[in-house]
């Protein structure tokens, strides 16, 4: 590992153990407290003045109940972008879905539906999950024999594994956010999308 790797890895811990004892509310005491190790030592770690030994990360670890890969996981890993100019986008009429993301178990998808268009899906695979955001309109999901209304600001959980349809009954266009949670095998109509 060169120097610049040392740098890396030295600053990903310094953020990673901030965040973790940030989102337990802890301060530095606290978190010296329930480790063992020294205030001091934690503050040189969380400025990326000092690389702890495995004992030192372990005890941190063990106080935050955390498992050490999370405080050195590379800020690559932890997401990764997508640009909107990337996505794949179907045509429904005047309408459009784009898939933004798909990693094989999760689609995230931007819709826009346009007065009179409706867009039929003959369902996913069995014990697939449907979240849908409507950021603007008023949404109709028939969906195995029921239909729900989904007002601007409103959400929708709802079974993905049977013939749904959106629709939109008003005079405005609708815009809508959705995400497909495979719970088995990946729909096979839709690639996978990844950055």
């Amino acid at each position: 590992m060169d120097a610049g790797q040392v740098e890396e890895v030295s600053q990903t811990l310094a953020a990673n153990l901030r965040a973790a004892r940030g989102l337990r509310g802890w301060r530095l005491d606290d978190l010296a407290e329930a480790s063992g190790v020294s205030r001091g030592m934690i503050h040189q770690i969380e400025t990326a003045r000092s690389n702890p030994s495995v004992a030192t990360l372990t005890r941190l670890c063990s106080a935050l109940d955390v498992p050490i890969s999370q405080l050195v996981e590379m800020p690559t890993q932890l997401g990764s972008p997508a640009r909107r100019a990337d996505a794949l986008v179907s045509r429904h009429g005047r309408s459009t879905a784009a898939l933004l993301l798909a990693d094989g178990r999760h689609e995230l998808w931007e819709h826009t539906l346009h007065p009179g268009d409706a867009i039929h899906d003959a369902g996913h695979p069995a014990g697939t999950r449907e979240l849908i955001h409507v950021t603007s309109g008023t949404l109709h999901v028939d969906v195995g024999g029921a239909t729900f209304v989904v007002p601007a600001l409103d959400a929708l959980s709802m079974r993905g594994d049977r013939p749904h349809t959106y629709r939109n009954a008003g005079d405005q266009a609708i815009h809508y956010t959705l995400v497909v949670i495979y719970t088995g095998a990946h729909d096979a109509r839709h690639p996978r999308i990844t950055q």
